[in-house]
């Protein structure tokens, strides 16, 4: 005699519910998470807050670089804030600093593909509304590069997962 509990019907709805779960959270991953590609970051998968209220330093941000940007035309990326509005970035010598001893990366006079790279040069308080950004690796293409981050250009805040 057959269990009301395994029933075929019962069954075939666990199924169905299943499924649907899955497909619902199969929708909504790739909204959630992005994955970097590149050396310029600690982490490759990143838990995504889209339209944060607020972006600080140690943040790390999405955003979309201008179509001007002939390195990375409409490219996103994927930055921390290093610098952040109210505090003093300085450059010396091709290298930044923040508040005069956080040491954020020295500037690279050729991009990877051998192309001559703009330098940001900027001795002063960071604007409101504004952010420094940088990745961890010495060839990241980030604000040393093409100057402050507008803080309502920011997509997404990410948290690394791994």
């Amino acid at each position: 005699m057959r269990s009301r509990n395994n029933s075929p019907e019962k069954f075939d709805l666990r199924i169905f519910l299943f499924v649907l779960s899955l497909a619902i959270a199969g929708a909504a991953i790739p909204s959630r998470f992005t994955v970097n590609l590149t050396p310029s970051l600690g982490a490759t998968l990143f838990l995504l807050k889209r339209s944060p209220d607020t972006v600080g330093k140690g943040d790390y941000v999405v955003f979309r670089l201008k179509e001007t940007d002939r390195h990375l035309p409409g490219g996103h990326l994927i930055k921390q804030v290093t610098c952040d509005e109210g505090e003093t970035l300085t450059v010396r010598e091709e290298e930044y600093w923040c508040n005069g001893d956080e040491y954020l990366g020295r500037a690279k006079e050729l991009s990877l593909k051998g192309e001559r790279l703009d330098r940001f040069v900027y001795h002063g308080v960071v604007p409101r509304g504004f952010c420094f950004v940088s990745g961890h690796h010495r060839d990241s293409y980030d604000s040393r590069y093409w100057g402050f981050l507008d803080k309502r250009d920011v997509s997404a805040v990410a948290y690394p997962v791994f």
